[in-house]
This record gives C-alpha cells, structure tokens and sequence, in this order.
C-alpha cells in the first residue's frame, strides 16, 4: 500500500502499464497472436486466463508490431529469456533503494532532488562571471 501523496513505484511495461513483469512481457511477445481475443481487458471469454491464455484487442490497432506474436517458444525458454534480461544493466541505481516496501512514509525530499551540478575544472570564459546565490555560493 502506497501512502497518500507518495508516488506509485509499481514497475510496469507498455505505455500503459498493463504488463507488471518481465515474464508477462516475454510470454506476450510469444502469444500475443496465438491467444489474441476480440474483447476489452477483463472480458476475456470462460475457460480463459487473462495475460496467460487471453490477450484481450489492443487499444490502438495501428499501433501493433506485426514482427513478433507467435514465437512457439516453451514456458522454459521464455524463463531463460527473462533470466537474461535480468542481467542487464545501464549502472542506474535509485535514489531509495527500498521503494518497493511500504514504511507508512513517501521518499525523503532529497531523494527527489536533482543531483548538483559538477564544478567544472576549466577557468570562466573571460568577461563573464559566474551567477552566484544568496549565500555567495557559485551557481
């Protein structure tokens, strides 16, 4: 549960957020066309799962990737697939490593704020000076 005024650090793919996991990501991309249904999301028909065994029309048609949807990879092969993925990393770590636990409070203010700028090495271009603040601190 997310306390009131906190952001919302639920991970979610698609522009939407309709997707919740790497797995679910994967086995759309392997289904989507295999388990392709024309009903609106929470619709889908009697003996089907949603996001398993039903992949109810997508929001905008025009919109859809006509290149993937029908892989016939395994529930194994699609594992491997999100375990690779896993791996990958672009060095960004969040600023509350903790985010996903509830602790009754938001983000401490400073995790929020931008990092400050790097003090540059190289001398001020000459006949220019630096914006300073209140305190006399270089901006």
């Amino acid at each position: 549960m997310t306390p009131p005024n906190c952001p919302n650090f639920q991970k979610a793919f698609f522009h939407n957020g309709y997707v919740k996991s790497l797995k679910e990501l994967v086995h759309f991309y392997n289904t989507r066309d295999v388990f392709a249904y024309p009903v609106q999301s929470g619709h889908c028909p009697p003996g089907t799962i949603e996001k398993v065994t039903c992949w109810p029309e997508p929001e905008v048609k025009n919109n859809i990737d006509m290149t993937t949807g029908n892989l016939g990879l395994t529930d194994h092969e699609e594992d491997l697939i999100v375990i690779f993925l896993g791996t990958l990393t672009d060095g960004f770590t969040t600023p509350y490593p903790d985010a996903d636990k509830y602790t009754g409070n938001c983000l401490p203010p400073t995790a929020l704020s931008p990092p400050p700028l790097p003090v540059s090495a190289a001398p001020f271009p000459p006949g220019l000076t630096p914006l300073r603040s209140s305190t006399g601190e270089q901006v």
